[in-house]
């Protein structure tokens, strides 16, 4: 199917499904030109308000390996 070629991976994350009604609901007031950003942060996933210059939790849609008991 493709080349051969593969780019080096920069980062993966997983979205549940309210995670991604959350960010339809809030797509219009943190989107700049038509894009939604996502922070990616050891604790989560964060959407930038550009108004604000704050951010707002998103979620974690798998808690990590590491922070399991």
């Amino acid at each position: 199917m493709g080349s051969g070629m593969h780019e080096p991976r920069l980062a993966t994350a997983e979205f549940s499904k309210d995670m991604v009604e959350t960010m339809l609901t809030y797509f219009d007031q943190y989107a700049v030109d038509g894009v939604l950003k996502i922070e990616v942060t050891q604790w989560g996933l964060w959407l930038p308000n550009p108004a604000t210059k704050g951010r707002q939790f998103l979620g974690l849609a798998r808690l990590p390996e590491h922070l399991k008991q």
